[in-house]
């Protein structure tokens, strides 16, 4: 098996390393809600990008990291034709994937697939920021109205490397509106070696039922929103409890709950951690490594 290792950047930012190249998920390094973790350099020479949905923690740093890398950016047609009108990224630079669709890439394999998010309401997260005086939230519905692609699919991506390991990033899928049957049609598209998902708010089960389904040997979950939920006044189940029930639907496997700057090596899930030279170190470690 060729080395790969996956690197978390925080929120929903992840990367994929491999000898053929760096494949970024999300990339975002700005400060929001108060913390940063890393800057711009620390994504180092990408030559692919994938967007899995237009809210602004997943998309606004998608332009400058994409004119930084030159990577080639992939998403569904309401991701890409905001890049080309919007951020003015050439189309040379763009490949629209639809759910359903797949992409050849060197040393990618990319399947795209659909999955649902919890509900969002853009205008009662308005109207609730003006009552409360929360501008930090009302700064996040504004942007992610005008500023990002904010009604594109959700569009989740799978992986497959030149030595057959598969790596699934299925984002926020984890969560109460993803039904079983559609959990189970994933699970049966392909084999998933390497899981990687967002756990938050009270989804302990949902994360269960997404794991039992795809029956992964190495789960990655990661915080996507902690600290926007914060802002909002919302709270997450302890991080104890999606391990477990992780562990819970695939024992054999190996969880790994992960921290902003953790580095990940798929071939023994051995953890190390990974600075930005841009950002003071800090290290906000909640859970250790799961058995």
């Amino acid at each position: 098996m060729k080395p790969c290792t996956i690197r978390y950047f925080g929120w929903s930012s992840l990367s994929v390393t491999t000898p053929d190249g760096i494949f970024l998920f999300d990339p975002f390094y700005r400060e929001y809600c108060g913390v940063q973790w890393f800057t711009a350099e620390d994504f180092g020479p990408a030559k692919y990008i994938a967007v899995t949905h237009g809210h602004e923690e997943h998309f606004l740093d998608v332009p400058e990291i994409a004119r930084q890398t030159k990577a080639l950016v992939l998403g569904p047609e309401a991701v890409t034709r905001f890049l080309h009108r919007r951020n003015h990224i050439g189309k040379e630079q763009l490949a629209t994937l639809e759910a359903g669709q797949t992409k050849e890439l060197p040393g990618f394999r990319v399947d795209a697939f659909a999955w649902k998010h919890r509900d969002v309401n853009l205008v009662k997260s308005v109207t609730k920021s003006v009552l409360k005086g929360n501008f930090t939230q009302l700064a996040w519905a504004w942007h992610s109205a005008t500023q990002a692609p904010f009604h594109a699919p959700y569009t989740g991506y799978r992986l497959t490397l030149p030595d057959g390991m598969t790596v699934l990033n299925y984002n926020e899928g984890f969560n109460s509106k993803m039904t079983d049957a559609e959990i189970e049609t994933l699970a049966r598209g392909a084999r998933t070696d390497v899981l990687l998902g967002g756990m938050q708010l009270d989804f302990t089960e949902d994360v269960f039922r997404g794991v039992k389904a795809l029956d992964p040997k190495l789960i990655l979950l990661y915080p996507p929103h902690d600290a926007l939920h914060a802002m909002m006044g919302a709270t997450s189940r302890p991080w104890s409890e999606f391990a477990a029930a992780a562990q819970r639907a695939a024992p054999r496997a190996k969880v790994v709950m992960l921290e902003p700057g953790d580095s990940v090596d798929v071939s023994d899930a051995t953890v190390s951690r990974f600075r930005s030279a841009g950002v003071p170190a800090r290290d906000t470690r909640q859970v250790a490594v799961g058995a």
